[in-house]
């Protein structure tokens, strides 16, 4: 009976949604670590560890049983080039954005995921917008232009500003969407969500200790096992978490629901970020009012 309620659509459901929560919680204690010292470097290699220690073990242990299903060298490669995109490439955009622009609005541009994923549809597999997607992405240009509003008005910008931190979420977004794409080809090969968060987490390990030693940044490593980093070590299990609930989703529920479901983490993320990073955070109504714009025109892209 628990087999069968765990495998349906409903489920499905489920699991995406906890991945929503997860995700607004990494991109929260991110920016709380990021404030207490933390550099988008460091961010990656907590978060690449924290995926790696919870899935790679597990991996192992369950492998030793004959509890997984045949693990094929078409999907670990898939799962690895989903961990370069969603485990190094995406969260390095995202630190950066999280820095400019702060978790909220960083969260908020995760509503465009379903818009490049429609656009990359359209442009590879030669699929035709309906009139639904076309009035979702003037909603979404709409909140883009509201977010810029709304970070004029209070953003903690340091370094390249508003603008810098606006390119830097679409751009995660951007990689985190392929980043799917590359995780649900590698699902359909190999149907575990425990070796692909395993093979992700490996890939963001092995793309940011070149990063670090390529800059002679070995303080970095150092630092990621100080108390001040322990912001920055919560933000990568979430991470994890969201990965795991993600990969349970999209071995379940059809791709629209799932995703439709994962990205309601910007609504988790203005609850959440004043309570957890404080009321000087609170969202002003123009963030209010551009995440309801970029959920109603991710839902006319869905749905489209």
């Amino acid at each position: 009976m628990a087999g069968s309620i765990l495998s349906g659509t409903g489920a499905g459901a489920l699991f995406a949604v906890l991945a929503a929560l997860s995700f607004a919680l990494w991109n929260i204690y991110l920016q709380r670590g990021l404030e207490k010292g933390g550099g988008p470097r460091l961010s990656m290699l907590t978060l690449s560890l924290s995926v790696t220690a919870a899935f790679l073990p597990l991996s192992l242990w369950l492998g030793s049983r004959g509890a997984l299903p045949p693990v094929r060298a078409a999907g670990v490669a898939w799962f690895l080039v989903a961990g370069l995109l969603t485990a190094a490439a995406g969260p390095l955009c995202a630190a950066h954005a999280t820095r400019r622009i702060g978790a909220t609005r960083t969260t908020a541009l995760r509503l465009l995921d379903p818009f490049f994923a429609y656009l990359l549809a359209s442009v590879f597999l030669g699929e035709r917008l309906g009139g639904r997607a076309v009035g979702g992405i003037v909603l979404i240009v709409a909140a883009l232009l509201l977010l810029r509003l709304d970070g004029r008005r209070g953003a903690a910008a340091s370094g390249g500003g508003v603008a810098a931190g606006v390119a830097f979420a679409v751009a995660a977004s951007l990689l985190f969407t392929l980043g799917s794409v590359a995780r649900k080809a590698g699902l359909g090969i190999v149907p575990s969500a425990v070796v692909a968060g395993a093979g992700e987490g490996v890939a963001g390990v092995l793309a940011v200790l070149p990063a670090i030693a390529a800059a002679r940044a070995w303080g970095e490593l150092r630092a990621a096992f100080r108390p001040e980093a322990l912001d920055l070590w919560w933000s990568g299990l979430s991470a994890a978490a969201g990965t795991l609930f993600l990969n349970l989703a999209l071995q379940r529920a059809p791709v629209p629901v799932a995703v439709a479901l994962r990205n309601t983490s910007p609504w988790f993320a203005l609850v959440l970020v004043p309570l957890l990073i404080g009321r000087q955070h609170r969202p002003g109504p123009w963030i209010w009012a551009s995440t309801a714009l970029l959920t109603a025109g991710m839902l006319l892209i869905v749905t489209g």
